[in-house]
């Protein structure tokens, strides 16, 4: 088995090696640690670059171990060395530069060319999470081959990433996406340097090191575009056969293979220590110093103390599920994953595993998870004030509401915090509306709502509930609610009465099973509603904000109600937000007293509000919502399988109705990096962040195909191999 960390006495008796342990926290933060790989499995058995070709069978791996511990002598003086242990039949896995590429505690593990190297990506990928690293896989179909061809500047701020011979340029957009950095595409001409790193070495002073011939000259003008004359350092062809490029930097320090001693001077003057370690024997494979490392993140990721605590007699998830199970109320019954961080159309449970987020928190999270832009405004204005309660003004209350107007046309809001706050301010407002300006009788106003409605949790809603389960326990309830069937307009006309003063309705059934009322329905809803003076209400809190392909699922009927209520979405998932927007008419029917929230319309929930419409709006996510969803809709239903009895939706806000439990189908989602909740026992919602990417959505319908099939157990393993992290770009 792969063991994280090795000792000299793991190697062999004449070795002087040694290896902290990843974990132990002597590592000094700022500077990198490197992972090595000892070499008492290499040979060259195998041809795969021009430098091999000559070598077959021609290896001393004695010479090898001993140019490799030499190396390891000089850079163990300078910084902290990790080893992964060689397995057999991957002779090349001593080039751990070529395992992945790590930046801020989350490695993007290689996905090699070859099949000679594919059996490596295994063990890199179980050394790397139980080190701690978030491990991200990137596809198959886009090779990738680690620092191989990825190098960060010294300021971090640009990746270079080769392609044209072993990484394909596709993959760079991956690793765009991943770190949000920018990534400069330069295309390998010379089949002998086949990876940047044996023709391209950044240098911790801002400098470069390269070998101009390896590039075509598009490459060579974005490189002249970064770096200036004077901070180019070309060498000549002696040296870049010798792989005087493929150097380890750790400071002022340059360790590398041995160079001519113009190239040294250079360096020199350059103030920089020039180390030389013959490594003539790794040449043989088309490798030298930089090859033979890869650059861990300094922070390296450690668990914290707390963490540490919990795990210790057990598994941390084991651990944390039993502590909620002891100490938390028994209301929900989660799936067995525990999320720790999340980005995107992608969260990590505290195991490092990634998962593909087809729920994205009932869409409260449709911009997706902690998008960067939402996250500013968040802690730009914690820093400055997040609370005043209502007994004060506050400077982002006004704007919101202006932003409210200018978006949806409704002249007033009020907002609150959950969904079930704002469901009850409007009950409230259509009660009040009904008494003081419809003239019905106090105490005599009705309002008609839907059979397997859900609109929130408080005892006046579930009141109004047919699910007996919401409501077994929790009464007496309010009174003054009727019911009619969802969609069925005759139904609607014949409950309306003298009294009655709103109609509360979800345009799309979200916790019922996405169910979508008949083409037509809401328009003739509004004109019933219109035609007896009654307020329609539209439930938009799971429906709203982009979920459906349009800002509010109303839009899709051309119709405006008398009062929208908003929220999830409102927040993209940082606050609880939610509002009520109608007439002057409506909400002016409060007077100071009538109704308030503590929290409603703080500062902070403003301002983060206010940065989740312009998410919304500016990245066309209901536009994308729309694309998606109808080719994600049209895919499940050429899908052909026993178990499936219906697939509908609108957007991306879909359903698959089962004949049978669809827990089970959950759970075998979730083991194959999918994470879908079922609802009313056998009705999978599929509600994906609207930023998902296409590729992405496309494998995960792959997972459901897979299930749903029969075929959980074929190609287990794919579900942990294509992924890519979810990282915000703009779509529009």
């Amino acid at each position: 088995m792969l063991q994280a960390m090795q000792t000299s006495n793991n190697i062999n008796a004449n070795a002087r090696v040694t290896s902290k342990p990843i974990l132990s926290g002597t590592h000094t933060f700022g500077r990198p640690a490197l992972l090595m790989c000892v070499p008492k499995l290499y040979e060259v058995s195998y041809v795969i670059n021009p430098w091999m070709k000559d070598n077959l069978g021609n290896s001393s791996r004695r010479r090898a171990l001993q140019q490799w511990e030499d190396l390891y002598e000089v850079l163990s003086g300078l910084t902290d060395i990790h080893l992964v242990e060689p397995i057999a039949g991957s002779p090349d896995m001593v080039f751990t530069a070529n395992a992945g590429l790590a930046r801020d505690g989350v490695v993007a593990i290689s996905s090699f060319y070859h099949p000679e190297r594919q059996g490596e990506e295994p063990h890199f990928r179980e050394w790397f999470h139980k080190a701690g690293y978030a491990v991200v896989d990137l596809p198959r179909e886009t090779p990738f081959e680690g620092e191989g061809d990825a190098l960060f500047s010294a300021d971090g701020s640009i990746l270079w990433a080769g392609h044209g011979t072993r990484t394909l340029e596709a993959s760079h957009v991956a690793l765009r996406r991943l770190w949000d950095v920018e990534v400069v595409s330069l295309r390998l001409m010379d089949p002998r340097f086949y990876h940047l790193d044996t023709c391209f070495a950044p240098l911790e002073d801002g400098s470069l090191l390269y070998y101009p011939p390896a590039f075509d000259e598009e490459s060579l003008k974005k490189i002249e575009a970064v770096y200036t004359a004077e901070k180019r350092i070309a060498v000549g062809e002696e040296d870049a056969l010798a792989f005087a490029c493929n150097a380890v930097n750790l400071g002022k320090t340059i360790v590398l293979n041995c160079i001519s001693a113009d190239l040294k001077q250079e360096l020199r003057e350059r103030g920089f220590e020039v180390i030389q370690v013959r490594l003539d024997e790794f040449l043989k494979a088309g490798g030298a110093a930089k090859c033979l490392v890869m650059k861990l993140t300094p922070e390296i990721h450690a668990k914290s103390e707390a963490r540490d605590a919990a795990v210790q007699g057990g598994g941390v998830e084991t651990k944390l599920i039993a502590m909620e199970e002891e100490y938390g109320a028994h209301n929900y019954h989660p799936l067995d994953v525990v999320i720790d961080r999340a980005q995107g159309a992608w969260v990590t449970d505290v195991n490092g595993r990634r998962y593909l987020d087809f729920l994205a928190a009932y869409s409260a999270v449709n911009q997706g998870h902690c998008h960067p832009e939402i996250l500013a405004a968040m802690v730009e204005q914690a820093q400055k004030v997040t609370l005043t309660s209502r007994a004060f003004r506050n400077d982002q209350l006004p704007l919101l509401l202006r932003d409210l107007h200018e978006l949806t046309g409704f002249e007033m809001a009020l907002p609150m915090n959950s969904g079930a706050e704002a469901v009850e301010t409007a009950l409230k407002a259509a009660r009040k509306w009904g008494e003081a300006v419809k003239g019905v009788e106090a105490n005599r106003t009705e309002i008609i709502v839907c059979s397997n409605n859900f609109h929130g949790r408080t005892i006046s809603i579930v009141g109004f509930s047919t699910d007996e389960q919401y409501r077994a326990g929790f009464g007496p309830f309010p009174a003054g609610f009727r019911h009619v069937p969802f969609g069925d307009v005759k139904a609607l006309r014949r409950a309306i009465t003298p009294e009655t003063v709103a109609f509360l309705v979800e345009p799309i059934q979200g916790e019922a099973g996405v169910i979508v009322p008949p083409d037509g329905y809401l328009r003739a809803v509004a004109e019933i509603c219109k035609a007896n003076n009654v307020l329609l209400i539209a439930d938009e809190i799971q429906s709203g904000l982009g979920r459906t392909g349009k800002l509010f699922a109303y839009m899709h009927d051309g119709i405006t109600p008398d009062v929208v209520i908003a929220g999830k979405a409102l927040s993209g998932g940082f606050y609880p937000v939610s509002v009520v927007m109608s007439s002057r008419e409506v909400l002016g029917v409060f007077r100071p007293g009538d109704h308030g929230s503590t929290f409603g319309g703080n500062p902070l929930a403003c301002a983060v509000a206010r940065a989740a419409l312009r998410v919304i709006v500016d990245e066309k996510l209901a536009e994308r919502s729309a694309e998606l969803g109808a080719y994600a809709l049209a895919r499940l239903q050429r899908m052909r399988s026993e178990t499936v009895r219906e697939i509908r939706g609108r957007g991306l806000w879909l359903a698959i109705e089962l004949n049978v439990p669809a827990r089970p189908i959950c759970e075998a989602l979730r083991d194959r990096g999918v994470l879908c909740k079922e609802t009313h026992e056998t009705v999978i919602r599929i509600a994906p962040p609207l930023v998902i990417l296409r590729e992405d959505l496309d494998w995960g319908l792959e997972q459901i195909e897979f299930v749903l099939a029969g075929d959980s157990e074929k190609l287990a393993d794919d579900a942990l191999l294509r992924s890519e992290e979810g990282v915000f770009s703009r779509v529009a």
